[in-house]
């Protein structure tokens, strides 16, 4: 009787064990987030369209609208939502696929854009720029928000005051 219950204790112990390893455990999904806010700032080098990349993971038929608001240092605003191809610059989501960015505003002024499609699932890349040519001084401030139907996952960190290679604004 000692050896059977000596047995059973055993068996629940090595399942209790089995059941506990780390070997066994489920991944953790990311569940994502509809609401994306935080406030950046450019500090540019003299003559330079200087931008700031976020990065979002979205899902196909997504659709999303973006602001940029509280915009300081005299900044014109301008913005690119591209695919991410192992570069950035590609198609531009906001000017209907062209490779400019969107820029429809003057110094200080906000941007609201709603109803972007997200066309296929991936990886997008959301330059906020500051145009040298029309802002006034090296640097400036702002805050951006993406408000979404569906969840969606932030990528890497920003990169900041990147140089806005190949810089061509359209207000479409």
């Amino acid at each position: 009787m000692k050896t059977q219950i000596f047995k059973v204790k055993l068996i629940a112990a090595l399942v209790l064990i089995v059941g506990c390893s780390k070997d066994d455990d489920v991944p953790v999904i990311d569940p994502g987030i509809t609401f994306y806010e935080k406030a950046g700032e450019w500090s540019c080098n003299i003559n330079e369209d200087c931008e700031d990349v976020y990065q979002f993971e979205f899902k196909k038929d997504t659709k999303i609208a973006i602001s940029i608001e509280d915009v300081t240092g005299k900044s014109v605003v301008s913005l690119d939502l591209s695919a991410e191809f192992g570069q950035f610059g590609g198609p531009n989501l906001l000017n209907d696929g062209k490779l400019t960015y969107y820029g429809c505003t003057n110094q200080d002024e906000e941007v609201s854009i709603s109803n972007i499609i997200i066309s296929e699932t991936g990886i997008y890349n959301l330059s906020v720029a500051r145009d040298w040519g029309l802002s006034a001084g090296f640097d400036g401030t702002y805050k951006v928000t993406i408000i979404s139907n569906t969840a969606f996952i932030e990528g890497v960190s920003p990169t900041n005051d990147t140089e806005a290679l190949n810089y061509e604004r359209e207000c479409l």
